[in-house]
């Protein structure tokens, strides 16, 4: 699944820092030329040997938020007497504490369509999420398979709610890319739900011309919290009429559905949906990580 570009690989990368913060943790800085911006790069080693094939990878996006909590949800499944080989990957930004909220608005969200997205208001920079998708196949998994001891054919993507929605498109364009794919709170209200609308439609099968040739398929976990609130987009897109702009900015299912429609039409596919009773959007995240680890460890 590592997919060699000359063109990327030629960029230099900082040297690795002895300076980390959480054990058992390295850390290193990767500028893209796709997308013109550098990355913090932490990768948390599990504490047992890698199995013969490599270690499975679990790249996380926000890593600067979200590897700490997924390596607690791992440590602490471990004390139980779990078997977790998994190594983390977060995938950060090296100008932020926690979020990097213009950073990622770019980075995780699809193009625009201008022709139905005109209408909407957006203040922070949009669009940029082939080129994040490129940088992640080109330059950051040989990165880290230089580094690392890693199964290729156990890669997983993760992402929570611009983050989910970068997850869950980059499955559409490149179903191949990973074995796994876990969208957390996916913002599916992006281009007035077009990923979610159009997906059964536009997704390419795993193996297909432009992919891979691995006949694995992929694996896809879509959650979201029972208490999120509606995300309505700011303004009435052009070519959208007032009724269906009322009827799908008053839907909060569009994740549930999402997981229905993949179900219907990648029937192969190990595609599920879980709901979290009582969770808001940002509570969610405590209980998706433990979900998220039992799933990644069904399929071992």
């Amino acid at each position: 699944m590592n997919t060699a570009a000359s063109a990327e690989q030629k960029v230099d990368t900082t040297p690795d820092s002895d300076a980390v913060t959480l054990a058992n943790t390295h850390e290193f800085t990767l500028l893209s030329t796709k997308t013109g911006h550098e990355y913090l790069i932490q990768v948390a080693v599990p504490d047992v040997p890698p199995p013969a094939e490599g270690y499975p990878v679990l790249y996380v996006l926000d890593g600067n938020s979200r590897l700490p909590l997924m390596l607690a949800a791992r440590d602490t499944l471990t004390r139980r007497g779990e078997s977790l080989p998994w190594m983390m990957v977060g995938v950060g930004y090296t100008d932020a504490e926690r979020l990097a909220p213009k950073r990622r608005a770019l980075d995780y969200t699809p193009p625009l369509l201008d022709a139905r997205y005109a209408g909407q208001k957006n203040s922070r920079p949009a669009g940029g999420a082939e080129a994040f998708l490129d940088f992640i196949e080109q330059r950051l998994k040989p990165a880290v398979s230089e580094r690392f001891a890693v199964n290729s054919a156990r890669e997983a993507l993760m992402g929570h709610s611009f983050g989910g929605l970068f997850t869950l498109y980059a499955l559409r364009q490149r179903p191949d890319g990973f074995s796994d794919y876990i969208a957390v709170s996916p913002s599916l209200w992006w281009n007035f739900g077009d990923l979610l609308d159009g997906y059964c439609r536009t997704l390419k099968q795993a193996g297909e011309e432009g992919g891979s040739s691995t006949t694995t398929l992929p694996r896809v976990m879509i959650a979201r919290g029972s208490e999120e609130g509606v995300r309505i987009p700011e303004g009435q897109p052009q070519g959208i009429s007032t009724a269906d702009y009322a009827r799908e900015s008053r839907q909060t299912d569009k994740a549930d559905r999402l997981a229905e429609r993949l179900q219907r039409c990648r029937p192969g596919w190990d595609a599920r949906f879980t709901l979290f009773d009582g969770e808001n959007h940002g509570s969610v995240m405590w209980p998706a990580a433990r979900s998220a680890l039992a799933f990644l460890g069904e399929g071992e």
